[in-house]
């Protein structure tokens, strides 16, 4: 019943961001998160980077020079932030997108029991994307 009511929120979500609109192309990822200790920790920055590349964006890291395009008129970029929910027996992560006007765009959460970190981050963020209107951008 609770796998139910999820994708259905999950699809009203959907139809509800692609009313926004996400027609920019371009998405800047935080080199460190608040929950990292490093750069690409739990593998979070190189897999979020992966899937939002399959989804059509470009994506680069804060670290790296901001497009031309992007240069000239920032409203072409989103920001991902990504937050850990604090949780004894699972990884919760919650990614956001926000434009220039620091407004969310898109939210998406997930949810991972595995035990390895590594791999729970990983888990986390494959779950949040996977009926989201951005596993089905491709351009």
């Amino acid at each position: 019943m609770k796998k139910i009511v999820f994708l259905v929120l999950c699809g009203l979500f959907a139809i509800g961001t692609q009313a926004q609109g996400l027609k920019t192309k371009y998405i800047q990822i935080k080199d460190v998160y608040h929950f990292q200790d490093e750069f690409n920790q739990y593998r979070v920055n190189s897999f979020l980077k992966h899937q939002l590349e399959e989804a059509g964006y470009v994506v680069f890291y804060e670290s790296q020079e901001l497009p031309a395009e992007v240069k000239t008129d920032p409203c072409n970029m989103l920001k991902c932030n990504v937050e850990r929910d604090k949780s004894m027996l699972a990884t919760q992560l919650q990614i956001t997108l926000v434009n220039c006007k620091n407004e969310a765009v898109f939210t998406a959460s997930g949810e991972s029991r595995l035990k390895e970190h590594r791999k729970s981050h990983v888990d986390a963020i494959k779950n949040a994307l996977a009926y989201t209107v951005l596993s089905k951008k491709k351009e």
